[in-house]
């Protein structure tokens, strides 16, 4: 009996010493902080939803959610690896991996959302020869875009149209409001926000369905993406996964909440008009976000730049382990 009893008390004082290394380890297991930047403007709309409300997806993960006014600091951001988690133009996500960067695409944040606007009557590319066309952007995606569909259209952008750069898209969209301009590109949500100011303004080319016409691609081109660093993905997958969740959701609540969406991106400090939301932004291929259900549009839209500006996208096709599969 008493050696029943010493072997009984033997085991409760090994089963507290683990249950308090457990504790102990719990207690003292170190929270981990990580960074979402995203661009201002429609990106950030994608993800004022799970920066407003901050929901816990991990107790042992932090996140910082960071809104990035500045596109060049953006970039900086991505080429020194200090973003964690990221919104970028998707030429960048390639740029970055054919680096060799740490970076897999998740999927689509935005698909394109560029546009031509005239207050006259255009009804097909072919119509613009002659024209004089504002645009912004010079060698990024808005102008890659135009003149890629333009060149595919039998158009020469630079004999057959006259583009007149300008150094940025609210440059561009003034212009247009003033009356010098005629044919102006712009992008959401400065689109909606020319359109309530100028009543006789119309929508002439949607860029991303002329992309669609000429190159075969079921969604249009991907604009901006969402990526994350390979070491979290191996290391923190079950994190990742519930971020994703996440993010999905708040990329689609934004699609369809326009009212507590305007009130979000004013507390956030996000520099879209709040009328502009209220009125109702243009969101291209909304559903669509996961890179297996668009992996092909990434291929198609990598291949469009290699051929027309390689530089674009680090000078050649990222291959296979830049996308993410569950």
């Amino acid at each position: 009996m008493r050696i029943y009893f010493r072997l009984l008390v033997v085991l409760v004082i090994v089963t507290s010493v683990i249950m308090g290394c457990t504790k102990e380890t719990i207690i003292n297991k170190e929270v981990k902080a990580i960074s979402f930047s995203y661009q201002d403007g429609t990106p950030a709309l994608t993800a004022s939803k799970i920066a407003m409300e901050n929901p816990i997806l991990d107790k042992y993960i932090d996140i910082n959610y960071e809104l990035v006014k500045s596109p060049d600091l953006l970039v900086a951001k991505i080429l020194k690896e200090e973003a964690d988690i990221a919104i970028v133009p998707s030429n960048l996500a390639a740029q970055a991996f054919n680096k060799g960067l740490s970076y897999e695409v998740i999927g689509t944040s935005v698909w394109g959302s560029l546009y031509l606007t005239s207050t006259e009557k255009i009804n097909s590319v072919e119509e613009l020869k002659g024209k004089e066309i504002y645009s912004f952007g010079k060698g990024l995606t808005p102008d890659l875009v135009f003149r890629y569909i333009l060149n595919e259209n039998g158009i020469d952008p630079d004999k057959d149209v006259n583009i007149n750069y300008l150094n940025a898209a609210p440059e561009v969209g003034a212009v247009f409001l003033s009356g010098k301009s005629n044919l102006a590109v712009l992008a959401e949500p400065l689109l909606t926000t020319v359109m309530m100011k100028k009543e006789d303004a119309k929508v002439v080319l949607d860029l991303n369905k002329e992309w669609e016409k000429v190159t075969g691609a079921e969604n249009g081109f991907p604009q901006a993406s969402l990526i994350i660093k390979r070491d979290l993905i191996d290391n923190n997958l079950e994190f990742v996964k519930n971020f994703i969740k996440a993010y999905e959701e708040s990329r689609k609540w934004a699609g369809e909440n326009k009212d507590k969406l305007a009130k979000y991106a004013e507390e956030l400090e996000i520099s879209v008009n709040r009328d502009t939301i209220e009125k109702g932004i243009t969101w291209n291929s909304m559903e669509t976000f996961n890179i297996k259900d668009c992996k092909e549009e990434y291929e198609v839209y990598y291949n469009a730049i290699l051929d027309f500006a390689p530089d674009f996208i680090g000078g050649k096709m990222p291959d296979e382990k830049l996308y993410f599969e569950k």
